[in-house]
């Protein structure tokens, strides 16, 4: 007698290689990431994409209709709401939480995908970079692709964070805040294992830096990582950070 349970198990198990990608949106037409951005991901094979969005008003849900991608709308949410919706809806072995304003190649996940293959029990990201040349930019990827990192085992989502299904119970016990999430990702995972980064590059939009002045935004990050060590409010830390853009919610 054939054993139905077990070939039912097998038949629902996604394709070995299979890559879940969930990318976080919510008015992403204030830079021109987001074309780009799925433009890329549409060339791979054996990938799911899930967009994840927070009640864009401004066109992004009109050009996620062009793309053959699953999208999910949740409004008025969080970044790490978002994140985690898409994380339960996945069905890949391995999961990519894409940034919705970095670029990475088609050929840096199929790299990802390749470096994947029989291995268990991984969290990582890429090598970041930001899309303008300047020295305080290059020194800011630089200190958070070894000094953060490769030392301290935090990655932000900017890096593109990747990690291998077995992580999935760890992922759903990131807390729903407003900022600071992928730091408390990390901190989940990295008591796990250290992070890896591969070499491939994340091409993260400065437009922050462009928007606010690159050494008025760099200040306000080191003030918001000291407020996140007093374990300030989330809300405020947030709204500090969104204040005049308004990029994550």
């Amino acid at each position: 007698m054939p054993n139905f349970a077990y070939w039912a198990v097998r038949l629902a198990r996604p394709p070995p290689d299979m890559i879940s990608i969930i990318i976080p949106t919510f008015n992403e037409s204030k830079t021109d990431y987001l074309r780009p951005v799925l433009s890329q991901l549409v060339l791979l094979d054996d990938a799911e994409i899930f967009v994840i969005d927070g009640g864009s008003t401004d066109g992004t849900l009109d050009l996620l209709s062009s793309f053959k991608v699953n999208v999910e709308i949740l409004p008025e949410s969080s970044r790490a709401a978002r994140l985690k919706m898409g994380i339960t809806k996945s069905s890949g072995n391995l999961i990519l939480l894409h940034h919705p304003r970095s670029l990475l190649s088609a050929a840096a996940i199929s790299s990802l995908q390749n470096w994947a293959k029989d291995k268990r029990g991984f969290w990582g990201g890429f090598t970041h970079k930001f899309d303008i040349n300047h020295p305080l930019l290059k020194f800011t990827s630089w200190y958070s692709n070894v000094i953060r990192r490769d030392r301290k085992s935090i990655l932000y989502l900017d890096h593109c964070i990747f990690f291998d299904r077995e992580l999935n119970s760890l992922a759903g016990l990131m807390p729903d805040v407003e900022i600071f999430e992928d730091t408390e990702l990390s901190k989940i995972f990295s008591r796990h294992s250290k992070p890896v980064r591969l070499s491939d590059r994340s091409t993260t939009s400065a437009i922050r830096f462009e928007k606010n002045g690159i050494y008025r935004q760099a200040l306000m990050n080191q003030v918001l990582k000291v407020a996140y060590l007093l374990k300030a409010s989330h809300k405020a830390m947030n709204r500090l950070y969104e204040k005049g853009l308004g990029l994550n919610s």
